[in-house]
């Protein structure tokens, strides 16, 4: 008797191995095309974006709290100077806290997801916003430094650097952005939120004003403290070549009146005794003493151009690093701006490499503390 089924399908393994192998080369097809959501990008580079995202952000994590407690437990290191190399790695580490809530919207299969609701995405936006804006004021205010410890008496700078103006210069970093970032939405003039073009949350650029703001945010953000690093590091430079001028020129005198002969009477005053103690040799205990000043005011010198140098590098490395993203925002071409994004977070990974590598100071701390040597000297 036959079987009515006989001329059924009956699937097989070859048959399932084949349709899922279909659908896998179907579905990475797919996912290499922009997404139907309204993203300028496709999966995979979402997901690559949101790997290296993920890496720069616990490196900078990592390298800035390192800094921040080597400061905290180095006497030495509580500077005037590294209070704005601290607001400089705060700034970061806030920034990597607050687009770290980005990275799972740009792996995600659901659009918006988890920065569907808007507070959180509002929050974030103006986070990043104002930490990096904070940066770029924390370098200026470090340039400044700089230029008035090397180039201004120093009276100049201990009238100026008190802990209360310091904490004013550290105030009005934060608070400069966050006008520039708050105050406009609240008056309609642009918005932030979630943008699906790349899945993070930003400036809305389908604001009816979000030129305005865009404009609002680049007035207030860059011009200021980009003059102020510019003029105070020409204004080091000059200091800097005109006193090894100078310095020279002192030298070449000095070797031509280097010979000096002795005087009889500066023979019989090394003979002549006063308490007990040899004139010639009071003479030479004071030669001593103002050798070793010297000594210890070249050494001071010599230490304060290398923290210069040092924090210059960390000014170079931050300019290289945002260039990308500035002119991307400035032209107005929004498929690569994720990858601007990337480069800029890498500063924040880049600059306690600097600090560790030729910091006069800070560079022996943080070496010393990733052998777990360090110590509150």
């Amino acid at each position: 008797m036959m079987d009515n089924r006989t001329n059924a399908t009956v699937p097989t393994l070859a048959d399932f191995f084949n349709s899922s192998v279909n659908g896998t080369v179907l579905r990475l097809l797919n996912s290499s095309l922009p997404l139907s959501t309204g993203s300028l990008y496709s999966y995979p580079e979402l997901v690559l974006c949101a790997v290296g995202f993920s890496i720069l952000i616990v490196v900078t994590l990592g390298g800035n709290s390192l800094v921040l407690v080597a400061v905290a437990r180095t006497k030495k290191l509580q500077t005037a100077t590294n209070v704005f190399v601290v607001n400089l790695s705060v700034s970061d580490c806030l920034s990597c806290l607050a687009f770290v809530w980005s990275v799972p919207a740009m792996v995600s299969t659901t659009p918006g997801y988890p920065l569907q609701t808007a507070v959180p995405c509002i929050v974030t936006a103006a986070l990043v916003f104002i930490t990096v804006s904070c940066s770029l004021n924390s370098l200026a205010n470090i340039a400044l430094n700089r230029c008035l410890l090397i180039t201004r008496p120093k009276e100049t700078y201990q009238w100026l650097y008190t802990p209360k103006k310091i904490a004013l210069m550290v105030l009005i970093a934060w608070l400069v952005p966050f006008s520039a970032v708050v105050v406009p939405p609240l008056y309609g003039v642009g918005d932030i939120g979630f943008d699906p073009e790349s899945r993070t949350c930003t400036d809305i650029d389908t604001h009816t004003k979000a030129a305005i703001y865009d404009k609002i945010q680049f007035g207030v953000f860059f011009p200021f403290p980009c003059i102020v690093i510019i003029v105070s590091y020409i204004l080091i430079w000059r200091h800097i070549k005109k006193h090894f001028k100078k310095r020279r020129q002192n030298a070449s005198g000095h070797m031509q009146s280097s010979t000096v002969v002795p005087s009889a009477q500066s023979s019989a005053s090394m003979r002549d005794v006063d308490g007990g103690i040899p004139k010639g040799t009071r003479t030479l205990q004071g030669s001593l003493r103002r050798v070793e000043s010297r000594h210890t005011l070249r050494r001071t010198k010599h230490d304060q151009l290398a923290i210069t140098k040092n924090l210059f590098v960390v000014v170079f490395a931050f300019i290289v690093c945002f260039m990308p993203l500035a002119i991307m925002v400035v032209t107005k071409n929004n498929r690569y701006q994720l990858y601007g994004g990337l480069a800029l977070f890498l500063n924040g990974c880049i600059n306690p490499l600097i600090y560790a590598a030729k910091h006069p100071h800070l560079g022996p701390v943080l070496r010393a503390m990733i052998r777990c040597r360090c110590s509150s000297e």
